[in-house]
């Protein structure tokens, strides 16, 4: 049966990876636990709710090799309150009954047998392609926002990774739309890619990869097999099965047309809107935006709250014009953003309006404007 011992730090960084992985509705029981399986110097640990799995090396000191399942959220408790940079022994009872002993502390924790987990898709090792992982991260940041939660809209759910080569260039962009807003980021790739080959990678599981990737190092490797994407920093595996759906042709989203823009400080902006929401309505964050002269003036009319309105300066060229946005799409895409000066494109009061960083056209972002 398992046994070992373990640096507690080591331990409960491991664990800390899986708890928002593993099923918490306890519709499948074994699905609320983390699979530990010692061999060798190693300790491998496992969770995964059907839909996305992590996988991961530690070293411990493997006293008897073996392997359990034991409650993931639990242990992971257990572990934050051992005293910091002690050793933690661990060893599996006949009953799979797992004892857990730190110091003066003891602990005894009911598993179920390894034997009844699921294994997470296999991978080919000779297929993995390498991006940067600060761009990943940084691609993930500004589109994932803008995927739909809403699951009868399954195919929105996602975001669109693509690749292709453009002038040359070895091309990786990702898209997201939930109907009412889109974001579209694009990178030169610096390694080799496969021009052509595009998925749909579920939102829930970039955001497990963006705090894998929020673990430092300077690349990431990832494929895509079949149903399965696999993302591999270091010792540390995720997989996720992708959405299967076809993706929307945002590139009849995106406006070419435009009879105005303005470049407007972002922070200003965003202070603005923030202050003037407080007065909109909770249902629809509805506030208006009057483009005209040199200034834009953010206000919101709520009948059953009042008024307000606040003033930016801006620099503007084009014709006046008057669009009502949700509050929260704007505040979304305007935090997504580094720069300290954005480029709004509008069109007309209908028309969807385009945001961009100034003198950046590798990110979009494009907000529809709401009928009142």
């Amino acid at each position: 049966m398992l046994a070992f011992s373990i640096n507690r730090e080591s331990f409960l960084l491991g664990l800390s990876r899986v708890q928002s992985i593993v099923e918490r509705k306890n519709t499948v029981p074994i699905l609320s636990n983390v699979l530990l399986d010692g061999t060798g110097e190693r300790l491998k640990l496992l969770a995964t709710d059907m839909e996305v799995g992590i996988s991961g090396h530690l070293d411990a000191s493997i006293k008897s090799e073996g392997a359990i399942t034991i409650s993931a959220r639990k242990l992971f408790e257990i572990i934050k309150e051992l005293p910091a940079e002690a050793n933690v022994n661990f060893r599996v009872n006949e009953e799979n009954v797992s004892e857990i002993t730190c110091g003066n502390s003891s602990f005894e924790l009911k598993g179920l047998s390894a034997q009844d987990f699921p294994n997470l898709p296999s991978y080919d090792e000779s297929t993995f392609l390498t991006l940067d992982a600060s761009e990943l991260k940084e691609m993930i940041k500004r589109t994932i926002y803008a995927a739909s939660t809403d699951e009868t809209r399954y195919n929105l759910t996602g975001v669109l990774f693509e690749m292709e080569e453009m002038e040359g260039n070895n091309i990786v962009r990702m898209v997201a739309t939930d109907g009412h807003r889109l974001a579209l980021i694009e990178k030169t790739a610096k390694g080799d890619i496969r021009p052509g080959e595009s998925v749909v990678i579920p939102r829930k599981s970039l955001i497990e990869v963006r705090r894998l990737l929020d673990e430092g190092d300077e690349s990431i490797e990832l494929d895509f097999q079949k149903q399965h994407g696999v993302f591999r920093k270091d010792s540390i595996v995720l997989t996720t099965r992708l959405i299967d759906m076809s993706f929307p042709n945002y590139q009849q989203v995106i406006p070419t047309d435009k009879t105005g823009t303005a470049i407007i400080e972002r922070e200003l902006l965003m202070s603005a809107i923030k202050r003037v929401a407080l007065l909109s309505s909770e249902r629809s964050r509805a506030v208006g935006f009057s483009f005209s002269g040199q200034s834009l003036t953010v206000h919101t009319n709520n009948p059953d709250l009042g008024a307000a309105t606040e003033s930016v300066p801006i620099t503007y060229d084009g014709n006046d014009i008057e669009a009502t946005f949700n509050a929260r799409y704007l505040l979304d895409t305007l935090s997504s953003m580094s720069e300290d000066e954005i480029q709004i494109d509008l069109k007309d009061n209908l028309s969807p309006c385009r945001i961009l960083q100034k003198d950046d056209i590798s990110y979009v972002a494009v907000i529809m404007p709401m009928r009142l």
